[in-house]
């Protein structure tokens, strides 16, 4: 009786350590999410280790970042609630055409969390279970910016 319960012991820590090592489903959309936003030109990185001037990063454990085609060449945006603000530098309040530029930010994508803009990159956090298509989406608007 003892082999038995030792034998179905056994066979459950061998079907649990199989079962952990196979990949969620939700961690399958998100190597597809990334391995897609790669071959679009984004380079992803962690936002849990390293130099992090991001602001949001409760929830969202990577940033993404693309090249900078767009006429900004500075500015941090938060999401607060459904609008950007802008977080920093504050001259850039001051500056003509920040309204256009806040409007414009604005109608990227509702699930948009935080952009920075630098003279080289774009940096940005978004909800990746939204999918490529939003993806594909945000970076095509970014880029018309």
């Amino acid at each position: 009786m003892t082999e038995i319960f030792v034998f179905i012991i056994a066979l459950i820590f061998l079907v649990g350590s199989i079962s952990l090592a196979l990949p969620s489903k939700s961690s399958k959309e998100k190597s597809k999410v990334r391995m897609r936003a790669k071959m679009l030109g984004c380079k992803i990185s962690s936002t849990l280790y390293g130099k992090n001037t991001f602001k949001n990063i409760n929830s969202i454990d990577v940033s993404y970042q693309i090249k900078n085609n767009s006429s900004f060449r500075e500015g941090h945006f938060i999401r607060d609630k459904e609008q950007f603000i802008l977080y920093s530098p504050v001259q850039l309040k001051y500056q003509n055409g920040f309204e256009k530029m806040i409007l414009s930010i604005n109608n990227i994508s509702p699930y948009l969390d935080e952009i920075i803009f630098s003279n080289a990159n774009i940096s940005f956090l978004w909800n990746e279970k939204k999918g490529i298509s939003n993806l594909e989406l945000i970076i095509e608007k970014i880029n018309n910016l």
